[in-house]
């Protein structure tokens, strides 16, 4: 049973790709047309199987760098992994400029901050990345402005290793300084970000993102409490504000 006073809660970390904003579609999308540079006719399912895979194996340094080199050599190709990569963000800004936060996260963030706890960040997107977020998605700067409301945040450039390693959580905790980590709750989607959370000995809240469908009965297990969406997030806090979560 997980139990929490949201009154004694120092920090909250949020994922962000599935988690506050909808956009694993949209990743799906800008990698389905990036395969398609090198084979126009191959199937998506296909696709974004070969792409999880080699995510989820080859996790030292940047990721889809390494997926890139990846389609480099399943392809022979005469561009390099970086220039693959630069293909594959000139793609993501046409795509991310229209992400949108999920129902109720704006909200959640800015209440979250009226109870004085602060907020991080904790994705496996680039900073390039964010800058378009941060930049140019009309819809994100103006609902909730993510530099205006995270006290820390950190990308996949700021590690090593990636979810579902925890060192993306432990540098979290050595930057607030924080002793006691049951003043700490992760705000996680996926069964690797859940895994990375419990690695650092972490509290986490699974919220559901249809995207992780593939690993709903582990995520369910792995994690302290699940949720449907931020309504039902924000209703636990908010209810429960003097009392236990549970």
């Amino acid at each position: 049973m997980f139990q929490k006073k949201i009154k004694d809660l120092d920090l909250i970390i949020f994922d962000f790709d599935g988690t506050l904003v909808d956009s694993n579609g949209v990743n799906n999308e800008i990698d389905i047309e990036l395969v398609r540079f090198f084979e126009e006719k191959k199937g998506k399912n296909e696709i974004l199987q070969e792409r999880d895979y080699i995510l989820k194996t080859k996790t030292n340094g940047d990721i889809y760098l390494n997926y890139c080199q990846y389609l480099k050599e399943k392809y022979n190709s005469d561009l390099s992994a970086k220039e693959i990569l630069e293909i594959r963000r000139k793609l993501s800004r046409k795509f991310l400029k229209n992400v949108k936060y999920k129902p109720s996260a704006d909200i959640m963030i800015k209440w979250l901050k009226e109870q004085k706890i602060k907020l991080a960040l904790a994705t496996v997107s680039s900073r390039a990345s964010l800058k378009i977020y941060f930049y140019e998605n009309e819809n994100i700067r103006e609902k909730c402005d993510i530099q205006k409301y995270f006290d820390f945040i950190i990308t996949k450039d700021d590690v090593v290793q990636k979810k579902p390693n925890p060192e993306v959580y432990n540098k979290i905790i050595n930057e607030f300084n924080i002793k006691d980590l049951s003043k700490c709750l992760v705000i996680e989607d996926s069964l690797s970000g859940v895994l990375a959370a419990k690695k650092a000995n972490l509290n986490v809240i699974a919220i559901y993102d249809k995207y992780s469908d593939k690993d709903r009965e582990e995520i369910n297990k792995t994690a302290d409490y699940n949720v449907k969406d931020f309504e039902e997030l924000f209703a636990l806090f908010k209810n429960k504000k003097e009392g236990v979560l549970k």
